[in-house]
């Protein structure tokens, strides 16, 4: 069975996927909404939103009350960075030897990674968001891909992002750079 990841692309289709039934509930594992759009799809499951001027607390509630749905939420929060929720710790891979999703506490854990792109926002670097969020995605499943864990997974995913922040392209001629990593930790700059 092919499991897949849903990238929404606004909030007018965010939900739309839950909305052809009950079919999604085997084969998806992994959503990347940012926040108006993960509001959206709490909704959707009769999640009651209340919007905070803290993004990242607010993202938390909702995404811990969604994962009862939905196994891992990585929401993007634009400059604070990505917020990633499910049953496991950021140390480890989102698969097992066996390919299943990795599934290792009974409770649920939110980690915040910082973005990559604050030095870029703040020098004024951004020429376009347009793509980000796939950039982001890209280098996540990258680094699935590559079975590396989950902070070195988002770690190639935010500087995907980053480069397609400094870019006019969704995506970005430089992208390769980030991608030519061949699962090797030792070679990431932290």
């Amino acid at each position: 069975m092919v499991h897949f990841w849903y990238e929404p692309t606004d909030i007018q289709k965010a939900a739309r996927i839950f909305q052809v039934g009950r079919q999604w509930r085997d084969v998806l594992h992994f959503i990347s909404p940012n926040l108006h759009e993960l509001r959206v799809i709490s909704r959707f499951f009769g999640i009651s939103v209340t919007q905070d001027t803290d993004w990242e607390a607010e993202a938390r509630r909702i995404a811990d009350r969604l994962s009862e749905h939905i196994p891992v939420i990585v929401t993007t929060l634009g400059p604070q960075g990505v917020l990633v929720t499910r049953g496991a710790s950021g140390n480890e891979p989102f698969y097992d030897e066996d390919g299943k999703l990795t599934i290792a506490n009974s409770s649920v854990l939110s980690r915040l990674y910082p973005a990559e792109e604050k030095n870029a926002t703040k020098s004024g670097e951004v020429l376009s968001v347009s793509g980000c969020g796939d950039c982001l995605a890209a280098g996540v499943i990258y680094g699935i891909h590559r079975n590396l864990d989950e902070s070195d997974c988002i770690l190639v995913g935010l500087r995907a992002a980053a480069l397609s922040l400094k870019s006019f392209d969704a995506v970005p001629p430089t992208l390769e750079a980030v991608l030519s990593i061949n699962g090797d930790k030792s070679r990431f700059d932290r």
